[in-house]
């Protein structure tokens, strides 16, 4: 569950945000161990508040990449925050983005840091904030804004690809079902027409293809309506607490996709974990900021299950293995890193390993998709045809004898 966290930090700053735990006494327990004074954890607000504040970032994941890109650039020539983020706001196109830096730079000339000042905001990456903070601490911010910027590329890349892959049997599909109802409500109707006017018997096939047209051409606008209005309900259920579990877990329990899910979800995993721990976050706050770019919620809770595992003390191999939601390579690599002090660099040699991984199962994914799509619709336009022309045949058939 999320709930809306009010905190006042050591410096006497208060902070709020959108925290994700079983309960809110879970909540609470997780920010007074990060040194916090909790004023308030209230049941986050509703889908549609939720969303509306994601309209008002109104900024794609490009504009950020730039916006860090030059930020990067501007700390790294000498430049104060301040004077970086004056530079930025006045350079950036977009308005929503140039809003927000703005405020992140009042609040920095206010006297918060620049972790603090991203996190009011409550439209940065959990990853983007955990990581500044980092840098913070350890004087290298520029080095983990850098390496932000190459994990970002890194995601986007690998989601743009994913997405790709399926644009094209998507358009077969919708393609195909547009075919079958133009032919159903529009071409048939016309033929009946014919074969009504010539008052001949017809052949079973060509019995049922009229009737099944005949129904959809009656009920065709209720239909449709009735598909809108299931869409968007599903839509609003599916932004709900029960629906986007329900929907992750069908994703990963799916037959054919559930592997490509759990193998997208697990290299984004590993990449996040690995660019945090890189800069400095201890493993239960980096396990804790990753929960939350897992992209899955199931895995999610799958993620703080061993969260609190390794914080009683056991190993994060072990703790992974425990909830049973993560391939058995990836947690066998991971015990490797814990074992040898390699934990970040094996974790982006998993990462590498399921993109390849996921690469190669796309491929061939698609490689069975498109002809079993192009033969469904070969045979439905054979039997629309051998359906069609049937009586035709019978009629000809009849005059001959």
């Amino acid at each position: 569950m999320e709930f809306d966290c009010r905190y006042s930090r050591a410096d006497g700053t208060v902070a709020s945000g959108v925290h994700s735990g079983r309960d809110a006494a879970d909540v609470r327990h997780r920010l007074e161990e990060q040194g916090l004074l909790v004023l308030a954890v209230e049941p986050a607000r509703s889908w549609l508040s939720r969303a509306g504040r994601r309209r008002r970032a109104g900024f794609k994941p490009d504009d950020f990449l730039l916006f860090n890109q030059q930020f990067a650039a501007l700390v790294r020539a000498g430049l104060p925050i301040i004077r970086s983020l004056e530079i930025l706001e006045g350079r950036t196109a977009n308005a929503p983005l140039r809003s927000h830096i703005a405020s992140v730079r009042e609040n920095v000339t206010s006297g918060a840091s620049l972790s603090e000042a991203l996190e009011r905001e409550a439209v940065f990456p959990r990853v983007y904030t955990a990581s500044v903070f980092a840098g913070e601490r350890s004087g290298n911010l520029v080095d983990v804004v850098v390496r932000y910027v190459r994990y970002q590329k890194t995601l986007l890349a690998a989601g743009k690809k994913f997405r790709n892959a399926l644009i094209y049997p998507s358009f077969l599909i919708v393609l195909s079902l547009v075919m079958v109802a133009v032919i159903l409500a529009y071409v048939i109707p016309r033929f009946a027409v014919l074969y009504d006017s010539l008052g001949t018997g017809l052949p079973l096939p060509t019995q049922f293809l009229i009737a099944v047209s005949g129904t959809l051409e009656g009920w065709l606008l209720p239909m449709v309506l009735a598909a809108a209005v299931a869409a968007i309900g599903s839509r609003i259920w599916m932004r709900s607490e029960s629906g986007r579990e329900w929907t992750d877990n069908l994703k990963l329990r799916s037959p054919v996709l559930g592997t490509v899910w759990s193998m997208f979800a697990m290299a984004q995993l590993s990449r996040t974990l690995a660019t945090l721990l890189q800069g400095g976050i201890p493993l239960v706050a980096a396990l804790e900021a990753a929960r939350e770019a897992s992209g899955n919620r199931v895995i999610g809770d799958a993620i703080a299950a061993g969260t609190r595992r390794v914080r009683e003390g056991l190993a994060l191999a072990d703790a992974l293995e425990e909830t049973g939601r993560f391939p058995e390579l990836a947690v066998e690599m991971i015990g490797v890193g814990e074992q040898t002090g390699a934990l970040p660099d094996m974790l982006n040699h998993v990462a590498d390993f399921y993109d390849e991984e996921l690469d190669v199962r796309l491929t061939a994914l698609l490689s069975l998709v498109e002809p079993i799509i192009l033969i469904f619709v070969a045979i439905f336009v054979a039997f629309i045809l051998v359906s069609l022309y049937l009586p035709v045949f019978s009629i000809g058939a009849s005059g001959i004898a």
